[in-house]
């Protein structure tokens, strides 16, 4: 089983994104800063939790269907 830490590795496009959607909210939109970068935070946690909940996918021989 994958320890949170690779989950969060494994999540970097997530981390970017949010990263780029909150620092976009603030400075662009004049949102506040605390519930943006919560919510951003929130997502890639969810992003990572529901990573750790699947089974990793099997790899495919020749033949096997």
């Amino acid at each position: 089983m994958r320890t949170f830490l690779d989950a969060l590795k494994n999540q970097r496009l997530a981390w970017s994104w949010a990263v780029v959607i909150c620092l976009f909210l603030t400075v662009w939109g004049h949102a506040p800063v605390l519930p943006v970068a919560m919510g951003g935070l929130l997502a890639v946690a969810i992003a990572v939790l529901r990573s750790l909940s699947r089974p990793a996918a099997k790899a495919m021989v020749r033949g096997d269907r």
